[in-house]
């Protein structure tokens, strides 16, 4: 079994690639002009996955 940082690390990990899928579809690394919907849209999730994060961390922290 994982101890408390293992899965302190698959959190931080499936949060990294949520954000990349993310904004991948968007197109946030796209050369492209971003739309402000767009970039509304992915501030939105930035702070999601952040919140997401910071709770994965402090559960993980009381187990």
């Amino acid at each position: 079994m994982l101890g408390k940082f293992g899965i302190l690390i698959a959190i931080l990990v499936l949060v990294l690639l949520f954000f990349l899928v993310i904004s991948l579809g968007a197109g946030a690394f796209s050369k492209s002009n971003v739309k402000p919907e767009t970039k509304k849209y992915l501030k939105s999730v930035n702070i999601l996955l952040i919140i997401i994060a910071l709770v994965g961390a402090i559960l993980v922290l009381f187990i």
